[in-house]
């Protein structure tokens, strides 16, 4: 019972993963001359020294978000 419940689950997730594909390649052209090339993809792209500030502001957020989370360390001078 368990074999053929595994079976069906599998069957499943074949059949849904296909149709992912599917649909994927009906929505998404393989032509890239097709697309648009005023998408915001494009944009940060050309221009990355947006994208690299986004960066250093993020691993500078996560660090202040790490140390907030810290226990503070008491000295008995």
């Amino acid at each position: 019972m368990i074999k053929r419940s595994t079976f069906i689950t599998v069957i499943f997730i074949f059949v849904l993963l296909a149709l992912g594909l599917v649909l994927f390649r009906v929505l998404n052209p393989a032509d890239p001359a097709e697309a648009a090339d005023d998408n915001m993809r494009v944009w940060l792209w050309e221009n990355r020294g947006l994208d690299l500030i986004v960066q250093v502001a993020l691993v500078f957020a996560g660090a202040l978000g790490i140390a907030a989370i810290l226990p503070v360390e008491e000295n008995d001078d």
